[in-house]
């Protein structure tokens, strides 16, 4: 029973350590992610994705990157690199930290090789004091022919390492943020008060369960009339109480507990107050009628439209609807502070204009972890491709107990040229000193 489950989990390993597998995996989540692009997706284009049949919406082409088998995808693949890298971190550890002298001339790379001659006891201490100057880190072998082995850049080795993990930490980040995080808009008056939950959502689920108030929202302009920004003055209320204010505007969004709040639009609004047996109401409906107010109990909607200038000041027109009824039952002018019955059911009165901010709002724990990759991403390629280990190692071969040949070579790995130069100043500054 041991050996089976043993072996079941060696073929497990090996089939999750194999390139071929990480290539295939590769390849298939590329063919997906290009469907991607293809297909309407229900984030970018709702309307389009949900023309398609829903056959292809039941497979989840419709929203790809939120399927559990996308996700499954790039789990396996996070898998497969890890395991992958572990496997390969033997092996880099002792490249960088435990190289040893060779203790044969076939030791010596023979690609790139150079040989000198002179005193075996000035060839040992000339080839310690050059390596000492150029920075290398060496290791020495006192048997009966004395070597060498030196290295500079070691962290390079790492660099390959590094940038496969990235990808895994890259992957993890964006996990993170399709499961726990969210994507949303919403577009309100100034002086609503809603639940962060009845947001509109495009991805995710929000958990949150506080309120969010707009104290205000304005479109201010310069001094010469060109637009300055969109404003929005922000509270977030916890259990009725605010606990955070700001006001935010285009790149100056407005963050709470790992939600960010940006402002993407702005329309132009009216203020109302809502008289209905007693009990008032505030109301803030968007210019030409593109909200509506239904009075509780009533079939009557009431829609709105300003009817000149930008100030606070300026006349709206009201109109009230019955039902289905394609004409207004009522209709009319309004001037700020003005009161009209409406049907006998509630009294309206205009309290001048007010701004509706649209905001989107996210939230991405993964955010940071994605930063985190492609911080290793780049340490990791700035490794790989410019800080490339050079490794020299040597060997003395004694001819008669005073004169030896010194036999040095470096390893080519992807820099042959690099190693080449490198291996020729190192004997040229030995020659040097021999002189």
């Amino acid at each position: 029973m041991e050996e089976n489950s043993k072996d079941l989990s060696e073929r497990i390993w090996r089939a999750f350590s194999s390139m071929k597998l990480g290539l295939a995996l590769l390849g298939i989540i590329a063919l997906v992610s290009g469907i991607g692009t293809i297909v309407p997706q229900l984030e970018q284009a709702p309307e389009k994705a949900k023309q398609l049949g829903q056959i292809w919406q039941w497979m989840g082409i419709t929203h790809l990157y939120n399927t559990v088998w996308f996700r499954l995808l790039l789990g396996l693949l996070c898998i497969n690199l890890i395991v992958c890298s572990i496997q390969r971190l033997k092996g880099i550890y002792l490249r960088t930290f435990k190289l040893k002298p060779p203790t044969t001339l076939e030791q010596v790379p023979l690609k790139i090789r150079l040989t000198l001659k002179g005193e075996s006891a000035q060839l040992r201490e000339s080839v310690q004091t050059v390596l000492k100057q150029k920075g290398y880190r060496f290791s020495l072998s006192n048997q009966s022919d004395w070597s060498f082995i030196a290295i500079k850049r070691r962290l390079g080795n790492w660099g390959s390492l590094i940038t496969h993990l990235s990808f895994v930490v890259l992957v993890i980040g964006a996990l993170l943020g399709s499961l726990f995080g969210f994507k949303g808009s919403f577009m309100e008056g100034a002086g609503t008060t809603f639940p962060i939950q009845e947001i509109q959502l495009s991805k995710g689920k929000v958990s949150e369960t506080f309120d969010v108030r707009i104290n205000s929202a304005e479109d201010r302009f310069l001094p010469n009339g060109e637009r300055d920004n969109w404003y929005t003055d922000m509270s977030i209320l916890e259990n009725g109480q605010e606990v955070s204010r700001q006001t935010l505007s285009v790149n100056h969004p407005f963050k709470y507990h790992g939600i960010t709040f940006y402002q993407a639009n702005f329309a132009n609004g009216v203020s109302y107050t809502i008289d209905m047996k007693g009990k008032k109401t505030s109301v803030v409906l968007r210019d030409q009628g593109q909200s509506y107010f239904q009075a509780p109990g009533t079939e009557l909607y009431l829609v709105t439209a300003i009817k000149s200038g930008s100030s606070q000041k300026a006349d709206v027109l009201y109109q009230v609807y019955k039902g289905t009824e394609e004409k207004p039952i009522q209709a009319g002018q309004l001037t700020t502070g003005q009161t009209i019955d409406v049907q006998g059911t509630y009294q309206l009165t205009f309290n001048g204009l007010a701004g509706f901010t649209g905001l989107q709002v996210k939230k991405d724990p993964g955010v940071a972890i994605i930063w985190l990759g492609c911080v290793l991403l780049v340490v990791g390629l700035i490794l790989a491709f410019y800080w490339q280990p050079i490794v020299i190692s040597g060997i003395i071969q004694s001819e008669d107990g005073v004169q030896g040949n010194l036999t040095t070579g470096a390893l080519s790995g992807k820099m042959t040229a690099n190693s080449q130069a490198a291996l020729e100043r190192m004997v040229d500054s030995v020659s040097k000193l021999l002189k």
